[in-house]
């Protein structure tokens, strides 16, 4: 006959409870172990976000091919850099201005966005000012299957001739509609016949472009945050000390909480 020594039941019992515990624990999930494993399925290598953001050309940009070029070349030092996903999007550039969708990895748009931080502060830089129209973070998709640039024949624009009752909450959004749109009707164009419609966007699809007065608009306006102050919000560090946790004794509450 077996004979439990005194606290050794309880402990048998004790310890079972324990393990049952664990492989609960173990069994759980959340929400990013859920995301890393369908970006896995999907053969994603992280998170994938979209920047789109509006510029004005510099005076010293005497060939406006050589911003494709150049952000060729950044996108390739980068994603070296971050091993990220891919960069994928379309740079389209006016006469006076350009507007730059990017699909990538957050680390490759954050390194963007501190480019263009760093020329904005340049007087020989490519631009002279910008705005982040929106960042999309953890898109389901990629909108465009490549990255590419073109720069659009039309004629130069005068500013001040542009007038709206329209706020920035309605315009910023018709712009990206815009934007996504083009994106789509790229999408179902023929592999063989894409190069020669992307030359001719402004003549087979102007209602997918986006206004050049328009765009130099919403350059001035001071609702939309530039990429100095999107990265000065970016880098501020979460643990912020309340001026209550340098007051002792702590303050008491004097209502009652339920």
């Amino acid at each position: 006959m077996r004979r439990w020594l005194p606290g050794t039941r309880r402990h048998l019992e004790t310890n079972m409870d324990l393990k049952e515990d664990s492989m609960f624990e173990s069994a759980r999930l959340n929400l990013l172990e859920v995301i890393e494993d369908r970006n896995r399925a999907l053969n994603k290598k992280a998170l994938l976000h979209r920047l789109v953001y509006i510029a004005k050309l510099g005076s010293e940009l005497n060939d406006k091919r050589d911003l494709g070029t150049y952000y060729d070349k950044q996108f390739r030092q980068w994603q070296n850099q971050y091993q990220g996903e891919g960069v994928t999007g379309m740079l389209l550039v006016y006469p006076n201005h350009y507007v730059h969708l990017v699909e990538s990895s957050q680390e490759v748009l954050t390194a963007l966005i501190r480019d263009l931080a760093e020329m904005g502060e340049r007087d020989d830089a490519m631009i002279t000012d910008s705005k982040i129209l929106v960042i999309s973070g953890n898109i389901s998709a990629r909108l465009f299957g490549q990255w590419n640039s073109r720069v659009l024949n039309l004629p130069a624009s005068r500013l001040e001739l542009y007038e709206t009752n329209e706020s920035i909450e309605s315009l910023v959004p018709e712009c990206l509609t815009q934007m996504l749109k083009l994106g789509m009707y790229l999408a179902r164009q023929p592999k063989l016949s894409l190069k020669s419609v992307m030359d001719s966007l402004h003549e087979k699809v102007p209602e997918f472009l986006i206004e050049q007065d328009l765009i130099g608009y919403l350059l001035q306006s001071v609702d939309l945050a530039s990429p100095k102050q999107y990265l000065g919000l970016y880098d501020r560090p979460f643990d912020v000390v309340l001026d209550s946790e340098l007051v002792w004794p702590l303050a008491t509450k004097t209502f009652p909480l339920s």
